[in-house]
């Protein structure tokens, strides 16, 4: 089946408007045997690893693998045709959560390896000006960067029985939402202008965060790329309503979609796309939790502040004379009890400061004003009186 692809990273070509829509009469042909029916529960009944996969731990391995196509610089149709892989999988096998990480990695590779040999099958100059890597991603890197707790070797392994349980081809393009979509917007360009088009671009990456939600299972795919393609159309060109409304009926009325499917299928769209509007005022719903792995020699060039206490002995405020605190040899960071001494050994293990003048001079106002003798002048309090001849 040929189908222009100008951000999938395949066929890039500007067909008339017969070929793209037999092409998408192929599409539709083949639109149920890649669909996903996913009956995941909302809350697990067991706890463990030994419970069910839930709809939360599903998004939560689609949003790891999105970070990897990031990771990577993939096209959407990786991502797209790895989620594709996975809940087809789980829609015919019943997994653990304990497997789900390693089901999620070996269909994002196995997507990867397939896109790569139909962009080599391809060889244009369009293809290969648009793919930025031609190198399949390996499964160790894979594990290290995702953080799976699986090896190299599971992934190879389970790569295998997903690919033969879904019975895929090696040069078979599966039928996703992003084929409808890429469709879509062909046929508009074709009838548009390119001042009224929607950004491809922006609709993939809207269209990777409505898959990464288990939700859009419920939806056939068709369905989903127009449902998606008429939001983005209706909000950000309400000027020009009549000429979009005329141009996405005649669009509707060749997919054959009704009226309350589709008024259904936008509600899932906006409810998934509306955390996304305020993403800087709201926190994420789900935030991958990484684990810095480091070397030694990393680890002698970091300080180790992880278990330093800044607890400092307590003053008091009350405290007698005498009393010497005193530190323990175990520890430095803890207070403990002072115990009494001697005023004597305080003075003679205390150094003791040097007496300023004014300490002086009360000393001889107050002990040695009745000495006959004047030894006031030896410290510079007053000058010596002359001698009288």
């Amino acid at each position: 089946m040929e189908v222009p692809m100008d951000v999938a990273g395949g066929k890039s070509s500007c067909p008339d408007v017969s070929t793209l829509v037999q092409s998408l009469q192929q599409a539709l042909a083949l639109e149920a045997k890649f669909q996903p029916k996913l009956q995941l529960p909302s809350t697990a009944s067991n706890t463990g690893e030994s419970g069910e996969i839930t709809c939360a731990m599903r998004d939560g391995a689609a949003h790891v693998l999105r970070c990897l196509k990031v990771w990577y610089d993939l096209p959407s149709a990786v991502l797209l045709d790895a989620l594709n892989m996975m809940d087809r999988f789980m829609s015919r096998m019943k997994a653990r959560p304990k497997h789900l990480s390693c089901i999620a990695i070996s269909s994002f590779h196995l997507a990867a390896c397939q896109w790569v040999e139909r962009v080599k099958q391809n060889n244009n100059e369009a293809s290969s000006l648009q793919s930025p890597l031609q190198v399949v991603p390996e499964p160790q890197d894979l594990v290290t960067i995702s953080q799976c707790k699986c090896t190299a070797g599971d992934i190879n392994r389970m790569e295998k029985i997903v690919e033969a349980k879904l019975a895929c081809l090696p040069q078979e393009e599966p039928v996703t939402t992003l084929t409808f979509l890429n469709l879509y917007h062909s046929l508009l360009s074709t009838t548009l202008p390119a001042a009224l088009q929607p950004d491809l671009l922006i609709l993939s990456c809207k269209l990777e965060t409505i898959c990464c939600d288990a939700n859009y299972a419920a939806f056939p795919s068709s369905l989903l790329a127009f449902a998606l393609l008429f939001v983005e159309m209706k909000c950000h060109q309400p000027a020009i309503e009549v000429i979009i409304r005329d141009v996405l009926l005649e669009l509707q009325r060749l997919v054959q979609v009704k009226d309350d499917k589709l008024k259904e299928c936008i509600r899932m769209v906006t409810s998934v796309m509306a955390p996304y509007d305020g993403y800087a005022q709201s926190n994420p719903s789900h935030r991958q939790r990484l684990t810095w792995k480091l070397s030694r020699r990393t680890l002698k060039q970091l300080r180790p502040t992880e278990k330093l206490v800044n607890v400092l002995p307590t003053i008091e405020e009350n405290r007698q004379f005498g009393q010497v605190q005193k530190r323990s040899r175990r520890s430095r960071l803890t207070p403990h009890k002072m115990r009494p001494v001697s005023p004597g050994a305080v003075l003679s293990s205390l150094p003791l400061p040097f007496p300023t003048k004014e300490d002086l001079t009360s000393f001889f106002d107050n002990f040695v004003a009745a000495s006959p003798y004047s030894f006031r002048f030896l410290y510079g309090l007053e000058e010596e009186s002359p001698s009288t001849a």
